[in-house]
């Protein structure tokens, strides 16, 4: 892994567990409330077994899960050209947040993959539509997308990213089992996911737990 990737990812790790331990305090709005570090390796090692070359990540946060997506993709040779909305990017990432999105840019630049990622600015409910029309448009369809964004719109982010996922592609969604308090919400949406036709999709019990969807087309058991 090339050392200023590694030493922000380190960086990070470390202030997001502080956060987990509250050992300091953090206002809410300020929290990372990222990803694992297990969860981060176990989602490079999938992309680089996929072989990824386009991902899309709902929910930025300070990027430290997109530094992970952009590491693999890095192995994968994906490579970008400038900073437009194109194809040539590896990484799409979308964040609202103005105070996370200059954190994230920060650290990008810092771990020298800015031109890897296009973090696009704004609500994923406006943005993903255009995504879409573009994507659909240039048959450039995504290897592997990441949910870790508001939960009360998982469903929708759902419905929207799909049409732009090739066949055996894969849709990741973080916080399926902890925090206990989204149980609700993620077994609803789980059901839901599960109950489409094909679509194949696991738990997998790693950092907060992970629902991991694939979009095969393989005939339903009876």
């Amino acid at each position: 892994m090339d050392s200023n990737l590694w030493r922000v990812l380190s960086d990070l790790e470390e202030r997001s567990k502080l956060e987990r331990s509250g050992k300091v305090s953090v206002l809410r709005q300020n929290m990372m409330l990222a990803i694992t570090y297990e969860t981060g390796l176990f989602f490079n090692i999938l992309l680089k077994a996929m072989k990824a070359k386009r991902v899309l990540e709902i929910g930025t946060s300070t990027g430290y899960s997109a530094l992970w997506l952009a590491e693999a993709l890095l192995h994968t040779k994906a490579s970008s050209k400038d900073g437009r909305l194109d194809s040539s990017k590896a990484l799409i990432t979308i964040e609202k947040d103005p105070m996370k999105i200059k954190r994230a840019s920060k650290n990008f630049s810092d771990a020298k993959v800015s031109d890897k990622i296009y973090l696009m600015k704004g609500p994923a409910l406006e943005n993903l539509p255009k995504l879409s029309e573009k994507t659909l448009k240039d048959k450039d369809l995504f290897d592997f997308v990441f949910l870790d964004a508001d939960k009360e719109n998982l469903k929708r982010y759902f419905d929207l990213v799909l049409p732009m996922l090739r066949d055996g592609g894969i849709i990741a969604t973080d916080n399926v089992l902890y925090p206990k308090d989204y149980r609700p919400i993620m077994t609803s949406f789980i059901k839901y996911v599960r109950g489409k036709p094909d679509i194949r999709s696991v738990t997998i019990p790693i950092g907060h737990g992970e629902e991991i969807t694939t979009k095969c087309g393989w005939p339903r058991a009876v």
